[in-house]
């Protein structure tokens, strides 16, 4: 009898426990909201890959950039840096104004002061036809803003140090003279 009295008073309180666990784990994942405004707005080198060497813009080849960021609405001071590399994924049709459009595989980091954001997905390169004929070996290449961020879009974000740690969102593109990039970030943990 002791036994089975011991063994009801266990389980009562394992019960008790698992219920305020639960209520703890709850307020815990309550998620917390952070939006941010960055602006691309000037490269500062891009670099063109021919992967399979055929002398020609094709689905495997790459382009890297590097951009000048600033993090509080005005380019003049831009004080942050904006690393990405895009990844060419399919080839679309010549449109009706000659621009031959690509659709790549996007992926960057944001390198500001309070810590690191990484982007990716699905994105797009559009250049007039003369300008993609024109770009035949790896090697630095002269492309502009509006090239590399032809319409808007949307992308995901993880942040990777500093104050945006843990915290994960959207990232809205769009294209201008310079670049509006709307971040929306969320924690899913609260760090103690």
């Amino acid at each position: 009898m002791l036994k089975r009295g011991l063994l009801i008073a266990c389980s009562l309180m394992g019960i008790a426990g698992c219920s305020l666990n639960s209520v703890r784990q709850h307020q815990v994942l309550q998620p917390e909201r952070l939006d941010l405004q960055l602006l691309v707005c000037k490269i500062k080198s891009t670099f063109f890959s021919d992967a399979n060497q055929d002398g020609q813009i094709s689905v495997g080849d790459h382009m890297t950039y590097v951009f000048n960021v600033s993090e509080d609405a005005a380019c003049a001071q831009s004080q942050s840096t904006f690393y990405a590399v895009e990844q060419i994924v399919m080839r679309q049709a010549l449109g009706h104004d000659r621009q031959q459009t690509f659709v790549t595989h996007f992926q960057g980091t944001f390198r500001l002061k309070k810590g690191n954001l990484q982007l990716r997905g699905l994105g797009s390169l559009g250049l007039s036809a003369s300008k993609w004929k024109a770009i035949n070996q790896s090697g630095s290449i002269d492309l502009v803003l509006a090239n590399i961020f032809p319409e808007s879009h949307r992308l995901s974000v993880i942040g990777e140090g500093g104050s945006y740690t843990g915290l994960v969102g959207t990232a809205f593109v769009k294209p201008g003279d310079a670049v509006v990039v709307d971040i929306n970030l969320f924690s899913q943990f609260k760090l103690d």
